[in-house]
């Protein structure tokens, strides 16, 4: 959008572009990526494909923006949770439950963002440098974390990068049955288990 303009018609811009991507990760997670097509984001929108087109060129830089905002913010608020964290048992509980609570809040984004790394495993391909590098991120403070944990011998003598994984893994098998919708209904249960789990695992008799 042109620079010089109004700060209420740059609010409206804003507010616009905010709705294309809130349009795009409705389709997108609906149709996927390959079965979608500008003018059903634009129906979905409430605007003309052309209106679309003054705010992203083609759907594949409306597909990258609508996962890159989403995946900032994700990350802020993973890394701000785990910060207001006293120890590591509860760093560990701040991670997974605001991971899953914006799993609730944004479940199409959610469906498109594990997707993308889905495929990325299937063909061999590579996700977008910015989500790989946020990913790493979100890892490597996992990883950070269990290795002050280990260095104050609050658990035991193991590979911090390699609990770190494990817990995503975990963490990601959890999402995945959310969007499955089969079998067991995954609640808060689930939760607590994924967690026990990691605890006995890694923790010492005194932490």
């Amino acid at each position: 959008m042109a620079s010089g303009i109004s700060p209420t018609r740059r609010a409206a811009a804003a507010q616009r572009r905010d709705a294309i991507l809130e349009a795009a990760r409705t389709i997108f997670a609906r149709q996927g990526y390959a079965n979608t097509v500008v003018d059903d984001i634009a129906v979905q929108a409430g605007i003309g494909k052309g209106t679309l087109y003054l705010y992203f060129p083609s759907k594949e830089q409306i597909y990258l923006a609508a996962l890159l905002e989403e995946a900032r913010r994700l990350d802020a608020d993973s890394r701000t949770a785990m910060s207001a964290a006293a120890n590591w048992r509860d760093k560990l509980r701040a991670f997974v439950e605001m991971r899953l609570r914006y799993f609730d809040e944004h479940t199409d984004f959610m469906r498109i963002y594990m997707t993308e790394f889905r495929m990325m495993c299937l063909l061999g391909k590579s996700a977008h440098p910015e989500l790989n590098r946020l990913a790493e991120r979100c890892e490597s403070q996992l990883a950070q974390m269990f290795a002050e944990a280990r260095g104050k011998g609050e658990i035991r003598d193991i590979d911090p990068e390699l609990a770190a994984l494990t817990v995503s893994d975990l963490l990601r098998g959890l999402m995945e049955r959310r969007l499955r919708h089969l079998g067991r209904p995954v609640g808060q249960s689930d939760t607590e288990f994924a967690l026990d789990l990691v605890h006995r695992a890694l923790g010492t008799q005194k932490s």
